[in-house]
């Protein structure tokens, strides 16, 4: 059985990829490592959550956001 993916999943998808690049060249960082990262601290489902502000922004938005969140993280 074939299942579809509707496009706001391909959007959110699309929203996670990007954050998880940005993160990794600014903190020059894998891919890898940086999902490891993100899913460790929730970012995964917190950018998926926020995907209807998101959405509406330019993706480097998306970078910032997560640069944001995860400074908090890191100092808290």
């Amino acid at each position: 059985m074939k299942t579809s993916i509707s496009q706001t999943e391909m959007d959110k998808n699309l929203l996670v990829v990007t954050a998880i690049q940005g993160y990794a060249e600014n903190h020059n960082m894998s891919e890898s490592e940086v999902f490891e990262k993100f899913q460790a601290n929730n970012m995964l489902s917190l950018i998926r959550n926020e995907y209807e502000a998101l959405h509406t922004q330019p993706l480097e938005e998306t970078v910032g956001f997560v640069e944001d969140v995860m400074k908090r993280y890191e100092t808290a």
